[in-house]
């Protein structure tokens, strides 16, 4: 399974070669890659906060039965802790493709005819 910044990666290897080619250095090219995975994430979790809540409150009727019930209960704490994790597992993703970013090959785009 590839992280979400090893696919950016992949598809955009050679564009981000062709950068380095033109000169930018290892950490303008890394700032423009994680900059971006930056922007969709702290884009996405408020997005999936309103999505999750959504969700809690339709499948509360759907467990509503004469066996059991389950409250419909969000905590403050509940948003944090998603949001903690989606940083930190965006934190990981960043943290290795940092070196996959070294490894890109500058002689293969400066070979290649597009």
């Amino acid at each position: 399974m590839k992280l979400p910044l090893d696919q950016a990666l992949s598809e955009r290897g050679n564009e981000l070669a062709s950068l380095r080619v033109l000169g930018f250095s290892k950490a303008e090219v890394t700032g423009l890659l994680l900059g971006e995975q930056l922007i969709l994430t702290l884009g996405a979790i408020p997005l999936g906060f309103g999505l999750g809540a959504t969700a809690c409150r339709l499948l509360v009727p759907v467990f509503d039965r004469e066996l059991f019930r389950l409250p419909f209960v969000l905590n403050p704490d509940t948003f944090g802790f998603a949001a903690l994790i989606t940083l930190a597992s965006a934190a990981v993703s960043a943290a290795l493709i940092i070196g996959r970013i070294s490894g890109l090959d500058l002689i293969a785009v400066l070979k290649s005819r597009e």
